[in-house]
């Protein structure tokens, strides 16, 4: 029975493992060990206390896994990870950060696996029952990230093996069969793009208001001298991101993508060859939650921050008082760089443009005589803007970036601030067939790391086959040391652009219009399957209400805020980065109706309350009696609205 046993325990170990990709192996496999093994010695060797023999193995697991992972406050890590912990690894790039509550609910599956399985063992006569519980665990682990090729393969045959040490002796073709299906059902996954939960889920914008820091260009440039913070490097730095603003409605610029709280790191990508940099940067003067970054970070460490991934943003909660940033610059030379045709597939190249006025349009094909969308393209545009316009640089600035303002600015005055220049670069070049988008900045001093206001610009960036996103200068004035790889073959392409039209390059392999896409594959185990369903049916709505409960529990202003946010975000209602309580009020009531808007304006209240009353008040009965209010207006909705916002949390 032992031999048995020990199976059940191996078929669960193996199926948590098949979440490396999500943790990697090496964080993953000693948590998993510490919870698994203590619960199958205890399995194995107790004799005469069946009553007690799952409590006992249970208390086992869990002490061995908080040994390994030595949470600062255990109970909070166990319950927030059991009941948070899915969704945190979800809304993470991967691999996550190896923190107690995203890292615990992967062996806590384990090991109710490994207890539930041998249980099912001692008490029935089919042994291969005891190995639902594992397989439901690897059917987890495959909606998260599927295994592929070789790995999805032997995965099948261990875990075909474990069954076969289950049946062999009772029934030998059954262990042939079942390694035939395992291998099978797994190893269907390696073909294709199979779906991942991970595609429904990203990080809640951070709760502080998020103001758009191309507004705050015009009020930096009136106090230039005011430090904003400082940066150490071993080598020079031309520029610093606060924020890619990518979407563009005519009036607004704001940033595409979906937020992510940032794992481990981020890989170089598949462009151009990059070598890793790093510098220490101290933030002083800075507003809202942005952090100074670049095009690629690779790693953050100091601070545990959100991230748009394909645009480099990075925002936190709390600004640090220090933190270490890597990131992958790319390597390349004016040669390739100047024959190089745009990357029609970049994400966030074509955000939207408005309603394009039709003497911009005709302005921008004029601009570049014609030419065919390329990187040359981009850099004649960008030099009919640096001939035919004049950067302010004194005096009253003009202010604006939405279509009255870059229509005035293109059409009549021809003058304006990196403002202008920036917003209007990015709208022609989106006309013209060039993705393109738009960037917050500073340009790094040409001496010294102090950053100050006086330094605030933004530039556009056109997304480049085989290099990437390429910063290009529409002023021609843009301080900086100008010393990286990039910058100079920029540079130097811009030489080499000749005066009259250049030659249309021919566009590589794989860069039409449209995208192949495997198909999913559908052919997979019909009981898996099952298994999975029901055990998310049951899940979701639990894991929602624990968060729910234990937001009451907290009962603070703030969390009432984010209890109501988190609700009209699975009704439906737009929820974005810059909104206000009065904002999120504005939006649910076409969504879901007057008496839901009514009920947040009533939060908040209790927020301006809190904030702004000016002497001591406790505002969190009333907050969570609008809480209250828009759960029970919530509840009038169709119950088909009501259920799919179960299922969206």
């Amino acid at each position: 029975m032992i031999h048995r046993l020990l199976a059940v325990c191996a078929a669960a170990v193996l199926a948590g493992s098949l979440f490396a990709p999500v943790f990697g192996l090496g964080a993953l496999l000693p948590v998993i060990a510490a919870a698994a093994l203590p619960a199958a010695a205890v399995l194995c060797r107790l004799r005469g206390l069946e009553a007690w023999r799952a409590v006992l193995a249970v208390a086992a697991g869990l002490a061995g896994l908080l040994a390994a992972v030595r949470p600062a406050d255990p109970v909070a890590a166990l319950v927030g990870g059991a009941a948070n912990g899915w969704r945190l690894a979800l809304q993470s790039t991967w691999p996550v950060r190896p923190d107690p509550e995203p890292l615990v609910f992967v062996p806590l599956l384990v090991l109710a696996a490994v207890v539930f399985g041998a249980e099912l063992l001692l008490r029935l006569r089919a042994p291969l029952v005891a190995l639902l519980p594992a397989l439901a665990v690897l059917g987890l682990s495959q909606a998260y990230a599927a295994a592929t090729g070789a790995t999805a393969v032997l995965a099948a045959l261990a875990f075909a093996a474990c069954g076969a040490v289950l049946v062999a002796r009772a029934v030998p073709w059954a262990a042939v069969a079942l390694g035939a299906a395992g291998a099978t059902a797994l190893g269907a996954v390696s073909t294709g793009a199979p779906a991942s939960l991970r595609d429904g889920q990203f990080a809640p914008p951070p709760a502080t208001r998020v103001a758009n820091p191309l507004g705050d260009l015009a009020a930096r440039l009136a106090d230039p001298d005011l430090p904003v913070f400082e940066y150490t490097s071993d080598e020079p730095v031309d520029r610093w991101s606060i924020a890619v603003l990518d979407d563009f409605d005519g009036v607004n610029w704001t940033p595409g993508g979906e937020l992510r709280r940032l794992g481990v790191g981020l890989p170089p990508g598949a462009a151009a060859p990059a070598r890793r940099r790093s510098a220490t940067v101290r933030p002083h003067g800075l507003t809202g939650p942005w952090l100074p970054s670049q095009a690629r970070p690779a790693e953050v460490t100091g601070v545990d921050p959100l991230v748009y991934p394909a645009r480099g943003t990075l925002l936190a909660e709390r600004r640090p008082a220090e933190y270490e940033l890597a990131w992958w610059e790319p390597e390349t030379d004016a040669a390739a760089l100047a024959g190089a045709a745009i990357d029609p597939a970049a994400e966030g190249g074509f955000g939207g443009v408005g309603e394009v006025p039709a003497e911009v349009v005709a302005l921008a094909n004029d601009a570049v005589r014609g030419m065919r969308s390329s990187f040359q393209t981009a850099l004649a545009l960008e030099r009919h803007l640096r001939e035919e316009y004049r950067l302010v640089v004194d005096g009253t600035p003009p202010v604006g970036h939405g279509w009255p303002q870059l229509t005035r600015f293109l059409v009549h005055d021809k003058r304006g601030t990196s403002e202008q220049f920036a917003a209007a670069y990015v709208a022609l070049a989106r006309v013209l067939g060039i993705p393109a988008r738009l960037v917050v900045g500073f340009a790094a001093p040409g001496s010294g790391s102090v950053v100050r206001n006086g330094d605030a610009l933004a530039w556009p960036e056109v997304a480049v086959a085989g290099v990437g996103w390429v910063a290009l200068d529409p002023t021609g004035r843009t301080r900086g040391t100008a010393a990286t790889s990039l910058s100079q073959a920029t540079e130097e392409a811009r030489g080499q652009l000749p005066p009259g039209r250049a030659p249309e390059p021919v566009l590589p392999p794989g860069t039409g219009d449209g995208e192949h896409r495997e198909p999913f594959p559908w052919t997979v185990a019909p009981w898996a399957v099952a298994a999975l369903a029901a055990g998310w049916l049951l899940a979701v709505p639990a894991l929602v209400t624990a968060r729910s409960w234990r937001r009451r529990r907290a009962g603070t202003v703030a969390a009432a805020w984010v209890e109501v946010r988190d609700r009209l975000r699975a009704h439906g209602v737009p929820v974005t980065p810059a909104m206000t309580v009065r904002d999120l009020a504005s939006a649910a009531a076409p969504v879901a109706g007057g008496a839901t808007a009514d009920a947040v304006r009533g939060l908040a209240d209790a927020v301006d309350a809190a904030l702004w009353s000016g002497a001591p008040v406790d505002a969190r009965q009333r907050a969570w009696a609008a809480v209250g209010a828009v759960r029970s207006a919530l509840a009038r909705r169709p119950f088909r609205d009501r259920l799919r916002a179960v299922y969206r949390g």
